[in-house]
C-alpha cells in the first residue's frame, strides 16, 4: 500500500472526520488516500494554510478531538506557524502534516535550492511539542501514534509530521493491525493528584473568609465543569474566570461573576483584589487575567490545580500545588471537604447589584447617538437574540474583550471561544468555520471580529458559502487599529500612524463571495438585521460601524 494511503487509513482509525488545508503537489498521495476512504475523512479546502490551522483548532476545542491540518512543503509549512504557535500557548492538541522535499534531495534543502525547500521542521521546535520527519514506512504507525500519544498527553499541543514526498509515494507491504488507539480523542490519560497538597490546600479553603475560584481553560479541556460548581456551592465562593474559562458555569448563577482582569467586567475585577484565598484552576495565571501579575498580592494564599508542573509557582512561587487534571483534582478537593461547613464574609447580592448597574449604565440603557454604534451596545443586542444553543467565536484583541466583559451565557460548556494564547487576529473566520463543522453544521455560530481581524482572513467566506455554513460574522467596523490607536493616544501624545484604513463596505464583500451582507449603521438596523437571521441558511455578514474610543479594558 502506497503511504499516503495509509496515512489516511491510520487517521481514520484514530478517529479524525475532518482535515483542514491547501493542498500542494508534494501533499498529494496523502490527498488520494483521503479520496480513497470515501464518508470517513472529510477534508476542507481552506483558502488559506493559517486558516487550515486556526479551523482545526476551533474544531478540536469543541470536539475533544485532536484538530489536524496539513500544508504543502515550505511556504504552505511556513503559513502555519501563526496556529501552532496559538495552539501551543492554549494548550490545545493540533496534528499538523506538511509535506517535504524527496530524502534523496536533502544536501539541496538549504535557500531553496531545491524548489520551496527549506529547513522546515527547525521551525516548529519552539511551537510544538513534538517535530519529526517520516523517513522510513515501516515506522509510520509509530510515529502517528507517538504524535498522537505527544498531542494529547500532559498539558496537550501540537505536534508536526513531515512527510518527503518520495516517502509518501513509497508502496510498502503493511501488515494488518489491530492495536491502533482512538488517538484522536483527549485527555487521553487523566493525573490523579498528590494526597497530601490535597489536603493543605482543603484545610486552607476552610479557613478562608474570602476564598474565590478563578477557572481558565483547562477546566474546558478536561471536562470539570460540573466538579468546579460543587466545589463552588460547598464552599459558597465565587467563580471568575479567565477569557479561556468563560462558560464553565452558566452566568446567571449566583456565584458566577463573569470574567477577571483586564478584559473583564469591575465586579470579578473587585472580588480578585478583596479575596484572601484564590484558587487557580486549569489556568495558566497570565497577564491578563492578573492585571500585569498584580492582583492577587503576593501576600494573598494562592492554591494552583494544573496537570503542567512548569505552570504551578511560575508567577505566584509560594502556590500549593496540586499536580493533576482538573477533573480528578477537584474530585479529591470536594471528597476532602466532605461535611464542611464553610462561613465566608462575601456580600454576593451587593457584587451582583454592582454588576448588573455597570451592564446596565454601559450597555444596556447608555446614551446612543444615532452612528457609530458602541460596540457595548452591540452586544447587548446579541445577548437578546443568542439562544443556549448558539456559539460565539471571537477575533483576537477588542473584539475579545467586548464578548468577554459583555456576552452572557445562560448555560454551561464551551460555546465561546477566543484565541488567548497567542491572540492573533485573524483567527476569528477560520475557527468559525471549524466551530460550525464542530457542531456537524447543527448550530447557528456568530462570530465576533473588527475590521482589522477580519481582514486577515476575509477570504474564508468562500468557505463558508461554499460549505453553507450558518455562520453570522459581526464586523465591528471604526476604520482604525483599535488597540494600536488606543496606546498611541495613551502612551504617545496622539501622535498617531498607522493606524487608520480605508473604510470597507464588508456587506459588499460578503456578497461578493456569495454571501448575504448588511450594512448596519443605528441600533434598530441592527436589531433588525439580528432578527431576520435566525435561521440557519448559511453565512451573513453584518457590517456594523462603530465607536473607535471605546475600550474593553478594565484597570485593577
Amino acid at each position: 500500500m502506497v503511504v499516503g494511503d495509509k496515512l489516511a487509513e491510520l487517521l481514520a482509525k484514530n478517529g479524525v472526520e475532518y482535515m483542514y488545508g491547501v493542498p500542494g503537489g508534494q501533499t498529494l498521495p496523502l490527498y488520494e488516500g483521503i479520496r480513497k476512504l470515501p464518508g470517513q475523512i472529510q477534508h476542507v479546502l481552506m483558502r488559506d494554510e493559517r486558516s487550515a490551522g486556526y479551523a482545526a483548532d476551533a474544531y478540536a476545542r469543541l470536539t475533544g478531538r485532536v484538530g489536524v491540518c496539513d500544508a504543502t512543503v515550505g511556504p504552505g509549512a511556513t503559513n502555519l506557524v501563526s496556529p501552532l504557535a496559538e495552539a501551543y500557548c492554549s494548550s490545545i492538541p493540533l496534528l499538523a502534516i506538511i509535506s517535504d522535499i524527496p530524502v534523496f534531495w536533502e544536501h539541496r534543502r538549504v535557500r531553496g535550492n531545491a524548489s520551496q525547500a527549506i529547513q522546515q521542521i527547525e521551525i516548529f521546535q519552539t511551537i510544538s511539542k513534538w517535530q519529526t520527519t517520516l523517513v522510513n514506512p515501516r515506522s509510520l504507525e509509530d510515529t502517528l501514534d507517538t504524535a498522537f500519544r505527544m498531542a494529547t498527553t500532559g498539558k496537550p499541543g501540537p505536534v508536526v509530521i513531515s512527510v518527503p514526498m518520495d516517502v509518501a509515494m513509497t508502496d510498502f507491504s503493511y501488515q494488518d493491525s489491530d492495536s491502533v488507539l482512538p488517538g484522536a480523542a483527549f485527555p487521553r490519560f487523566r493525573s490523579a493528584p498528590d494526597l497530601e497538597e490535597v489536603l493543605k490546600a482543603a484545610q486552607l479553603l476552610r479557613n478562608a473568609k474570602k476564598p474565590v475560584l478563578v477557572v481558565g481553560g483547562g477546566v474546558h479541556i478536561s471536562g470539570a465543569s460540573r466538579q468546579v460548581k460543587d466545589l463552588a456551592e460547598k464552599l459558597q465562593a465565587p467563580i471568575i474566570t479567565s477569557i479561556s474559562g468563560k462558560g464553565v458555569i452558566e452566568e446567571t448563577h449566583p456565584l458566577a461573576f463573569g470574567v477577571t482582569g483586564s478584559f473583564g467586567n469591575p465586579a470579578a475585577a473587585a472580588i480578585m483584589q478583596q479575596a484572601d484565598l484564590v484558587f487557580f484552576i486549569g489556568c495558566k495565571i497570565g497577564q491578563l487575567t492578573t492585571f500585569g501579575y498584580r492582583v492577587p498580592q503576593r501576600t494573598v494564599a494562592v492554591i494552583h490545580l494544573d496537570a503542567d508542573p512548569e505552570e504551578i509557582g511560575r508567577n505566584y512561587k509560594n502556590s500549593v500545588p496540586i499536580l493533576a487534571d482538573a477533573r480528578l483534582g477537584l474530585d479529591a478537593v470536594n471528597v476532602a471537604l466532605t461535611d464542611t461547613k464553610t462561613v465566608n464574609d462575601w456580600d454576593f447580592p451587593a457584587f451582583k447589584k454592582n454588576q448588573e448597574q455597570w451592564y446596565q449604565e454601559t450597555a444596556a440603557n447608555a446614551p446612543q447617538a444615532e452612528q457609530p454604534l458602541r460596540p457595548q451596545t452591540v452586544m447587548d443586542a446579541l445577548n437578546q437574540v443568542l439562544t443556549e444553543d448558539d456559539l460565539v467565536v471571537c477575533d483576537a484583541s477588542f473584539s475579545s474583550g467586548w464578548a468577554a466583559a459583555y456576552l452572557k451565557l445562560t448555560t454551561s460548556g464551551r460555546r465561546f471561544l477566543a484565541p488567548r494564547g497567542l491572540a492573533g487576529l485573524g483567527w476569528g473566520a477560520p475557527a468559525a468555520v471549524g466551530a460550525a463543522l464542530a457542531t456537524g453544521k447543527g448550530k447557528r455560530v456568530f462570530c465576533l471580529a473588527g475590521d482589522g481581524g477580519f481582514s486577515y482572513s476575509v477570504q474564508e467566506l468562500e468557505v463558508m458559502k461554499r460549505l453553507d455554513l450558518p455562520i453570522v460574522v459581526l464586523v465591528l467596523n471604526n476604520d482604525v487599529l483599535g488597540w494600536i490607536k488606543h496606546a498611541q493616544k495613551d502612551s504617545y501624545q496622539g501622535n498617531y500612524i498607522a493606524t487608520d484604513f480605508s473604510h470597507v463596505d464588508f456587506a459588499m464583500v460578503a456578497k461578493g463571495f456569495g454571501a448575504r451582507g448588511y450594512t448596519v449603521r443605528t441600533l434598530e438596523e441592527l436589531k433588525d438585521c439580528l432578527t431576520k437571521e435566525k435561521s440557519m441558511r448559511g453565512p451573513v455578514v453584518l457590517d456594523i460601524a462603530t465607536d473607535p474610543w471605546q475600550n474593553p479594558m478594565v484597570n485593577a
